[in-house]
């Protein structure tokens, strides 16, 4: 094999290496609690609230409610233990997520090193059935992580439409069904939740 040759092999394969590994999370920078990794034992998750943009079709009633017990559900599994959003509003009252105090209240009264909140911008529904559809689900929320002491620890974004096996394999394999049926907002948003704690990098605290 010519040098010329091996080199253009070996840049197609990291191409390939970058693209198979690339994040569907976009990072909305770090506060100046992110310049380190922290490691968390408990967090607390504040109800989720809409935030509709003009010219977006209207949210679902109940889509932050949805994407909050997702990410809560995503931060179980990632070893930390999660004070669901349901027990911060019975503590703090249904306008908890609306004062930027609960934070640290949230913190305090449930023994939290972080806080997690959110917004839900999008929450399309596919149109069809699994095997095939014109308008694929489409989800959108932001979720921010705070230190106990009200900092910011992070900012990121989960901002997608699924894209068909033919259009972009090596994003279509990484969906639940490895790509190969089309998947509702809920699924779409389940996994997105999950692919968005896992990019905050934490570790559990033992």
């Amino acid at each position: 094999m010519t040098p010329r040759r091996w080199l253009t092999g070996a840049l197609a394969l990291a191409l390939v290496i970058a693209c198979a590994n690339e994040s569907l999370v976009q990072d909305r920078g770090k506060g100046a609690a992110g310049a380190s990794p922290i490691a968390i034992s408990k967090v607390a998750v504040v109800g989720f609230q809409p935030v509709q943009r003009e010219g977006a079709e209207p949210l679902r009633p109940d889509a932050p409610d949805l994407v909050a017990s997702y990410v809560t559900d995503a931060f179980t599994a990632y070893g930390i233990d999660t004070v669901p959003p349901s027990d911060v509003e019975q503590a703090f009252g249904a306008d908890a997520a609306n004062g930027a105090s609960v934070v640290r209240q949230a913190a305090e009264h449930f023994g939290a090193n972080a806080v997690a909140v959110g917004t839900v911008y999008k929450f399309r529904e596919r149109s069809g059935e699994a095997l095939g559809t014109i308008h694929p689900a489409s989800v959108g929320f932001e979720v921010k992580l705070y230190t106990a002491d009200g900092r910011l620890y992070g900012s990121k974004v989960f901002d997608h439409t699924q894209v068909a096996l033919s259009e972009n394999a090596l994003t279509a394999t990484q969906y639940p069904g490895g790509g190969t049926r089309w998947l509702t907002a809920e699924e779409l948003a389940h996994w997105g939740a999950q692919q968005l704690v896992k990019s905050f990098g934490l570790a559990a605290a033992r």
